[in-house]
């Protein structure tokens, strides 16, 4: 059971967190109750590049920040597979409701065999939110801007987030946060993702939440 005002995370922090982070996190129970949704979508062969596009439109909502990050198998032989790990597409990146369409970095598929996208978004507004376009683009042609959508899907529909203070510094590699009365901001839906926004917005980070301490 967490310390009274702690919340626990399943995995060491990656980052160090200040009083100056916020702790997003929805008020709901089974998936309705994640601030963070995590979409993998793996890419064809046959296309010379691919791009994510991020829409944030709508006639009522809440700001989102977005991550994209890429997987691919670059070559194989009899006894090794060449892989490239975290090739970011776009960084960590606030988008208001109503901005202007967010487009990634491509990522080019000249000399890739197989390639996954690994789509980040989390809700950092407190508004009721109608959704947050994902659409997944690939190149016919080797350099003319002619794109295919690829994929298309909507996240984080009817989701209203809650925004916690970080009380005091959770250093790097530790479970443990501090969190005044982490029941009464509604931290108290356990094994759900919460989304750590960090003054640093490149040290922002998804955590699993595994327990919630009562209130002082």
């Amino acid at each position: 059971m967490a310390a009274v005002d702690t919340i626990e995370v399943l995995d060491n922090l990656q980052f160090e967190h200040l009083n100056t982070a916020t702790i997003h996190s929805v008020h709901d129970d089974g998936d309705a109750g994640e601030a963070v949704v995590t979409v993998p979508v793996m890419l064809p062969m046959n296309a010379s590049a691919a791009r994510v596009l991020i829409s944030n439109n709508g006639a009522t909502g809440s700001q989102v920040h977005a991550r994209v990050k890429a997987t691919a198998v670059t070559g194989i032989t009899a006894t090794t597979v060449t892989k490239t790990q975290n090739t970011e597409l776009l960084a960590w990146t606030a988008i208001a409701l109503n901005a202007v369409v967010v487009e990634s970095t491509e990522l080019s598929l000249a000399n890739v065999m197989e390639a996954m996208l690994h789509i980040d978004i989390a809700i950092t507004g407190t508004t009721a939110h109608l959704g947050t376009e994902i659409i997944v683009e690939v190149r016919k042609e080797a350099t003319v801007d002619e794109w295919t959508v690829w994929a298309r899907l909507t996240a984080l529909s009817g989701k209203t987030a809650f925004t916690t203070a970080v009380a005091d510094t959770a250093a790097a590699a530790q479970k443990v946060i501090d969190v005044a009365n982490p029941t009464a901001g509604n931290l108290n839906h356990l094994n759900k993702r919460l989304f750590i926004l960090d003054a640093t917005v490149a040290n922002s980070e998804i955590v699993w939440q595994t327990a919630c301490g009562a209130d002082a």
